[in-house]
């Protein structure tokens, strides 16, 4: 089947003025979809995500606009990986093979996946070797700073409620008062909740080895992204000295950029994300580089509903997922561009169920697009769910 169209959708999301984190509160969240539609006008949709949401979307859309669309629209849509491979041979020693080129490659092979699923008829998953079922989660909290330890408990209560037993919370640069909050809060949930701590990379070497020493007497699961990527020595020095396991992976990009970290040993877990990593079948790699290392993987997912199906359909794929992120923030944002899907807000006994129709499983509302095309930026407001 040829393929017609290949077009960036840039989308907004303005979150309500009384969400219950102040970091989000009436802010304006940029989410950037690709929308691939084939010569008999079946469409499927693919995400773009720069760490949280889609911060710098025109800059992304450029990209698949002047370099992929080009080397896409008119081609045969027999196999993915190839067509995509193709394109990656081509644009490399232009446009490189990190950041902004590959989380724009990233979106474009997701759409590719939905359209060649909606046009065989099956889940995305199962074209790639899983099985369509449930995957574990961890619900992806705030800041430390957002309040004390009843705030936190009272967040994440949804959640707990559902049989989640794993969270995230996050750890600021102004980080003793908040460690205080954290051995509180650990206090409040009990041994049966694990606790896990995102540095946002917001930390030297000699501080991330003192709050890792900090987090180690806490019983925190693992600690994720405390030094920033490019500090690639630190990093290594870290993973060696540390008591409790280092997370890295959503600022990695395709499986070499994978492999240079599992050979130089920095990362007790890795954290790939299809929308940002270089799709869903380069996800695959991943794990299967990561298994060889016996390094386990937690997929990152922090952006809008696509990115959601795009990697639970690529954790279905990959043996042992043993967590999943699930960024419970953003479920405003994820109603306002695909309704009441059940698949969403689907958590039970701790995990989500993966879509199980056609492609990826997601439908958007018509109403978020700017025209039928689906072709001009439209502004999501938080009234179109309710809120």
């Amino acid at each position: 089947m040829k393929i017609t169209l290949l077009k960036p959708v840039p989308l907004s999301y303005v979150a309500p003025k009384d969400d219950p984190s102040r970091y989000l509160r009436g802010q304006r969240l940029s989410f950037l979809l690709v929308r691939a539609e084939a010569v008999d006008g079946t469409v499927g949709f693919g995400e773009v995500c720069d760490s949280f949401c889609c911060n710098y979307p025109a800059s992304v859309a450029a990209v698949i606009e002047e370099a992929l669309a080009p080397l896409i629209v008119g081609k045969n849509l027999d196999d993915v990986a190839d067509l995509v491979a193709e394109v990656r041979r081509i644009t490399r020693r232009r446009l490189g093979d990190h950041g902004l080129a590959v989380q724009a490659l990233s979106g474009v092979e997701i759409a590719l996946w939905d359209l060649k699923g909606k046009l065989v008829g099956k889940p995305v998953c199962e074209l790639l070797g899983g099985n369509v079922g449930e995957i574990p989660i961890y619900a992806s909290g705030s800041f430390l700073d957002e309040g004390g330890p009843e705030w936190h408990a009272q967040f994440f209560e949804p959640l707990l409620q559902r049989g989640v037993r794993t969270l995230k919370v996050r750890l600021g640069a102004d980080y003793e008062p908040q460690l205080q909050t954290l051995r509180e809060l650990r206090t409040r949930l009990g041994d049966g909740v694990r606790i896990i701590v995102d540095g946002s990379e917001f930390f030297n070497l000699d501080q991330a080895i003192a709050i890792a020493g900090k987090l180690a007497e806490l019983n925190i699961l693992f600690f994720e992204e405390p030094i920033a990527q490019c500090e690639r020595e630190a990093i290594a020095k870290l993973v060696k000295r540390s008591p409790l396991p280092i997370a890295y992976g959503e600022h990695l990009y395709l499986t070499h950029d994978f492999a240079d970290c599992l050979e130089h040993h920095r990362a007790n877990y890795l954290q790939p994300d299809a929308s940002i990593s270089g799709g869903i079948a380069e996800g695959l790699k991943i794990a299967q580089l990561a298994k060889k290392h016996g390094i386990r993987v937690l997929p990152h997912c922090a952006a809008g509903p696509v990115s959601l199906a795009a990697n639970l359909h690529m954790a279905a794929a990959i043996q042992g997922i043993e967590k999943f992120e699930y960024s419970f923030p953003l479920q405003p944002a994820w109603r306002a561009m695909a309704g009441e899907n059940s698949f969403l807000n689907d958590v039970h006994d701790g995990r989500i169920r993966v879509p199980r129709s056609a492609g990826l499983g997601v439908e958007l509302r018509p109403e978020v697009f700017g025209d039928s095309q689906g072709q001009h930026l439209a502004v999501v407001q938080s009234s179109a769910h309710g809120g």
